[in-house]
């Protein structure tokens, strides 16, 4: 993103944490995500610039005030909607796949129903239809059940809930002609979504043997990954008949950053583990053949003792002696040109195998990186 295309995607992500706060309490604000933030971000690309507010400061800008959209505005408050339903969705399902420790259950219960209330009342002032929203949890356990169930069926009740949600950002910003494009673009996204969750989840779904839609349906990871592209590709040839009249930042974050998203997915191949294996080897190999840095153990700071030389006088500070300061007796501690310093950290951890070693991994020698 640009500078200018940053400071507006951030105006949408704290337009949404504070609009959560407005409408539904403090707790609200732990739903704000980037997912459901595309909603005000699509009624802005199609109806043009949200108004907007001054924000306080806050800890996740450093303290800093910022410029945000107004919880006022339909945009705001369809995407504030969208977050409260998914995020009451998403705890009812955890907590009937018992994916919640026993003493959680009982608190996570109530957000749920409260999350869902806040929802519906906020969704209302939208006309937002919300049944397909809250009945995917409902629609996914049913299908989870079928033994016959393909892939595309167990990702189909998410993208019907997202494409009702993106379908219904034409009718906030009054271009009903969008709709059409629009379910379509929410169907493939809302099924990206859970089919990537089910990719990165995969390793430890299998290992803890929780459901997963890939191993349900003996999918492997590349296969998985060659359907999240044809699914993006689904996205960017809806978005492509969009009529919009500020795209700019629908631009990014549905082009590059969604194509990076996906590219996340790909699964490392036995080409790059045994590429990522002989760079490990060539690495040992150039070691064992040129040598490590030879060590260099002090155990003391000088290997002649200063003691011998007729210039050294032990009774006074050397800011005090007479005789002219040689550097070869500066024993890097005590009285010196620069006033009094402690022993360096070379001469604290001469003896000291494991922290040489340290020393040797950070800068080549076993001499602490930090005086070098």
């Amino acid at each position: 993103m640009t500078p200018e295309l940053r400071v507006r995607w951030r105006a949408h992500l704290c337009g949404l944490c504070l609009t959560l706060r407005d409408h539904a309490g403090q707790r609200a604000r732990l739903l704000t995500g980037y997912d459901v933030l595309l909603l005000s971000v699509l009624v802005e690309a199609q109806a043009g610039r949200q108004h907007t507010t001054q924000a306080g400061p806050c800890p996740l800008r450093a303290m800093q005030p910022a410029t945000v959209v107004s919880s006022g505005t339909p945009a705001m408050q369809l995407a504030a909607a969208g977050g409260l339903l998914a995020g009451s969705a998403g705890l009812h399902d955890k907590l009937g796949d018992g994916d919640l420790p026993g003493m959680t259950r009982g608190a996570a219960r109530r957000a749920a129903a409260r999350f869902g209330r806040d929802g519906d009342r906020l969704a209302a002032v939208v006309a937002f239809p919300t049944t397909d929203v809250i009945d995917a949890p409902r629609a996914a356990s049913q299908v989870e059940q079928r033994p016959d169930a393909s892939l595309d069926d167990l990702l189909a009740p998410s993208g019907a809930a997202v494409a009702a949600m993106f379908a219904h950002t034409a009718q906030v910003a009054g271009t009903r002609h969008n709709e059409a494009a629009l379910r379509r673009m929410g169907d493939a996204f809302g099924r990206l979504v859970h089919l990537a969750d089910a990719i990165e989840d995969f390793v430890p779904d299998r290992e803890k043997g929780r459901f997963n839609p890939l191993l349900a349906t003996s999918t492997d990871p590349l296969t998985a990954y060659e359907l999240a592209r044809d699914l993006a590709g689904r996205v960017h040839a809806a978005y492509e008949e969009l009529e919009l009249v500020d795209p700019e930042l629908a631009d990014v974050l549905f082009g590059s950053t969604l194509d990076s998203a996906v590219g996340r997915l790909a699964p490392v191949t036995s080409t790059a583990q045994a590429a990522v294996g002989f760079a490990a080897v060539a690495v040992a190999a150039t070691a064992a053949v040129f040598g490590s840095p030879r060590r260099r153990r002090r155990y003391g700071p000088y290997d002649d003792d200063p003691r011998n030389d007729p210039l050294y006088d032990p009774r006074r500070p050397r800011r005090y002696q007479q005789q002219p300061y040689d550097p070869r007796y500066d024993p890097g501690y005590g009285y010196g040109r620069r006033g009094f310093r402690g022993p360096s950290c070379c001469d604290l951890i001469a003896c000291n195998c494991c922290a040489n070693l340290a020393c040797e991994e950070a800068c080549g020698s076993d001499c602490c990186c930090c005086v070098v």
